[in-house]
């Protein structure tokens, strides 16, 4: 999320932009965390989800696109069943062994 905080100085206003995280949950994936970050950095350079933003993503990471789809479906897996994949699956190993 980026938000443009504007605060008073003196008799100035300042803005400057800020980019606020959500706390990223442990079990989040590396791939994930990659995405985030090079989608973070691409908002350094460029404001807008335009062309020229996208390209510079794909320098950074090949397989942007892949990753940022693959973050859409896993969050929409989220909202629909409420249930971490990782989560469950290690949940389940845990009751199976008997933790």
């Amino acid at each position: 999320m980026h938000t443009s905080i504007s605060r008073v100085q003196g008799s100035k206003l300042k803005t400057k932009r800020e980019s606020a995280w959500r706390q990223c949950s442990r079990r989040c994936t590396p791939e994930f965390l990659r995405m985030i970050v090079v989608h973070e950095l691409a908002h350094i350079r460029e404001r807008e989800h335009n062309k020229a933003f996208y390209q510079l993503c794909l320098h950074m990471a090949p397989d942007y696109h892949q990753l940022e789809f693959d973050l859409r479906a896993y969050l929409t897996y989220l909202a629909a069943s409420g249930l971490p994949l990782w989560a469950a699956a290690g949940a389940d190993v845990g009751t199976a062994l008997g933790e």
